[in-house]
C-alpha cells in the first residue's frame, strides 16, 4: 500500500506540474503564441531582466521583427505591435496595469496618468479637456503671452548672445528649461512660473533632482525635493491671490493660473464625492505635467535640432516656408506685442514642412518609446488579438512607439529621418496617422498634445498632448527664422530607451549662426 504521505506528495507535485508547467505551456490560451524565451510560459523573469537592464524596448522589438505582430512575454503578458492591437487595446477601453500607479503617482495621491481604472480617470479629465482644448489654446490670451515671453525675452536673448560669441550650446538642459518655463507659466501664470533660462545652473541642480526623483518609490520620494518645489509652486499661486508683487514680478506680465485654477475650482465643486487632500490632489496632477512637459518637448526639440543640423539645405527649405508667416518671427521681438507679435497658432500649424519635421521626429525619436500596459478585460468570450481567442481578463498586453514607428510596410525606410513621408504618403496617410503612437492612443492618452505641436490634427491626440503641439512647433519655428544650427559634438546622442528616453550623454552641443535677411 503506497504510504498516505507519499500519494499526498505525489497528487500535489502532479498539480504543481501541471498548473505551472503542463497548462501554461499547452493548455492555456496563450500557448499557441509565440514564446518570447524558452522560459516565458513558465515566469517573467526574461523579460524582467530586460526591463531591469535597460533593454527592454530593443528586445521587444527584435522578437516582432522576428514572430510578427504578437509575441508572449511571461505567463501571462503580451506584446502586440500593430494597427489591429492598438484598436482593441488602446481604444477598447481595456484599463491600465498597476505599475501607472506605483511609478506616476505624486504626493501618496492619485492623479490622472496614475489612475488605474478609467472612470475616475474620464471624471478628472473632463476638469481640464476645455483648457487643453486646440480651440482654447488658439484663442488663449494668456499663452500668446508666455509665448512672447518665453521667445522674445528669454530664449532668443540666449541665442543671439551664443550666436554673435562664437558660442556652443548644450540643447537639450536649455530647451528643457524652455519646456518647464512655459509649462509652469500656463499651470501657474507668468508670475508665479519658473524662470529656469534665466538661470540655467540652478535648472541643472533641479535636473539632477529629478534624475533621482524618477527612481524613487512614491513612499521615498513623498515631501522630497521636486515635491516640495512642486508644492511650493502651488502655494504661491494661491497665495498670490492677497500677496504684494516682488519687483521681478511687477516686470511680468500678468497671465491667468489657467490650469492651476480650472483644477481648483473643479475640485472644490465636487469636494464632497472626492476624499483626496484638495491641495494634495492638485499638486499631484499638476506635478505631472511639470515634469511631463519638460522632458518630452525637451527630447523633440534636441533631435529635430540634431537631425536638421545633418541637412543645411533642408533648414533652407524650411526658413523658406517660415518666411510666410505674418507677422516675421525674426527677432528682436517684443513681450508687449505690436509690430513684432508673434503670428496665430493657426499659421503656425498651417505650414505643412514644420508639421512634417515634427512628427517625423516624434515617430523616429519618440520621447516615450517603452511599453504602455493594459489589462484585459474579464468577459463571457475573452479578448481576441490576431486570431488567438479567449485570451482571458487580467492578462498584460501592451504596445511600443519604438516597435509600432518601425514597421515598414507603414512607414517605408523605418529608421531613416524623412519628413517628405508625412508630404507624399497619399492613401498611406491614413495607416500612418492611425498607427503614429508618439503620446500614447485612445482615451488615455497623453493630456498635453495641441500644447506640443499646437492644433496638428492628431486625430487620437489627448489634451495635454495638444499642449506640447504649440510649444514645439512655436519655438522650432522661431529658432529656425533666425538661426542655422550645426554640430558640434554629438557623443551619446543615441537614445536610452527607458520610458523617458533621454541621450545617453544628456547632451548635444550646437552652434547657432544669425541667419542674413
Amino acid at each position: 500500500m503506497i504510504p498516505f504521505t507519499f500519494l499526498a506528495l505525489l497528487i500535489l507535485a502532479s498539480y504543481l506540474i501541471y498548473h505551472h508547467v503542463i497548462y501554461p505551456y499547452f493548455l492555456s490560451p496563450l500557448s499557441s503564441i509565440p514564446n518570447a524565451h524558452l522560459t516565458s510560459p513558465l515566469c517573467g523573469r526574461w523579460i524582467e531582466h530586460k526591463r531591469s537592464t535597460g533593454t527592454e524596448v530593443l528586445a521587444i522589438d527584435a522578437l516582432h521583427q522576428k514572430h510578427g505582430p504578437i509575441v508572449r512575454l511571461g505567463p501571462e503578458e503580451l506584446s502586440v505591435n500593430s494597427i489591429h492591437g492598438l484598436k482593441v487595446i488602446y481604444t477598447g477601453a481595456f484599463e491600465k496595469h498597476a505599475f501607472y500607479n506605483d511609478a506616476f503617482v505624486n504626493f501618496n495621491v492619485e492623479n490622472m496618468v496614475g489612475m488605474v481604472h478609467n472612470a475616475p480617470h474620464a471624471h478628472q479629465k473632463r476638469m481640464l479637456s476645455k483648457t487643453f482644448s486646440k480651440s482654447f489654446l488658439q484663442e488663449s490670451g494668456d499663452l500668446q503671452t508666455i509665448s512672447k515671453v518665453v521667445l522674445w525675452d528669454r530664449l532668443m536673448p540666449i541665442l543671439k548672445k551664443a550666436g554673435n560669441d562664437g558660442e556652443v550650446l548644450n540643447v537639450l538642459p536649455t530647451f528643457q528649461a524652455v519646456g518647464m518655463d512655459f509649462t509652469s507659466s500656463f499651470l501657474f501664470g507668468l508670475r508665479r512660473g519658473t524662470r529656469y533660462l534665466f538661470n540655467i545652473p540652478e535648472w541643472i541642480i533641479w535636473l539632477e533632482e529629478y534624475e533621482k526623483f524618477k527612481f524613487l518609490s512614491r513612499d521615498d520620494r513623498y515631501m522630497g525635493f521636486i515635491e516640495l518645489w512642486c508644492m511650493e509652486l502651488c502655494e504661491r499661486t494661491e497665495a498670490s491671490r492677497i500677496e504684494v508683487l516682488g519687483d521681478e514680478e511687477k516686470l511680468l506680465p500678468s497671465t491667468n493660473p489657467v490650469i492651476y485654477d480650472q483644477l481648483q475650482q473643479s475640485l472644490l465643486s465636487q469636494k464632497e464625492l472626492d476624499p483626496r487632500p484638495l491641495n494634495l490632489a492638485i499638486a499631484s496632477e499638476l506635478l505631472d505635467h511639470l515634469v511631463a512637459g519638460h522632458e518630452t518637448t525637451g527630447i523633440t526639440f534636441t533631435y529635430m535640432m540634431w537631425e536638421l543640423s545633418k541637412q543645411p539645405k533642408l533648414q533652407a527649405k524650411l526658413r523658406k516656408e517660415l518666411m510666410t508667416v505674418s507677422p516675421s518671427l525674426r527677432y528682436p521681438g517684443s513681450s508687449t506685442g505690436g509690430d513684432n507679435d508673434l503670428p496665430s497658432p493657426s499659421a503656425i500649424d498651417a505650414l505643412p514642412l514644420l508639421d512634417a519635421m515634427v512628427r517625423e521626429t516624434l515617430r523616429l525619436h519618440s520621447p516615450a518609446p517603452a511599453q504602455l500596459p493594459r489589462i484585459t478585460p474579464t468577459t463571457e468570450k475573452g479578448t481576441t488579438l490576431h486570431g488567438y481567442d479567449n485570451i482571458p481578463g487580467g492578462v498584460r498586453v501592451s504596445s511600443t512607439a519604438y516597435s509600432l514607428h518601425r514597421i515598414d510596410e507603414v512607414y517605408p525606410h523605418p529608421l531613416e529621418w524623412l519628413p517628405e513621408r508625412w508630404l507624399q504618403a497619399g492613401d498611406n496617410i491614413h495607416d500612418m496617422r492611425r498607427l503614429f503612437f508618439a503620446f500614447g492612443s485612445g482615451g488615455r492618452m497623453c493630456l498635453g498634445s495641441n500644447f506640443a505641436l499646437q492644433g496638428a490634427s492628431l486625430k487620437y491626440g489627448s489634451s495635454r498632448m495638444r499642449l506640447m503641439n504649440a510649444e514645439i512647433k512655436l519655438v522650432m519655428a522661431a529658432v529656425y527664422s533666425n538661426f542655422t544650427t550645426s554640430t558640434i559634438d554629438d557623443e551619446g546622442i543615441e537614445q536610452h530607451y527607458e520610458f523617458i528616453a533621454l541621450p545617453r550623454g544628456r547632451k548635444l552641443m550646437l552652434k547657432f549662426t544669425p541667419v542674413d535677411d
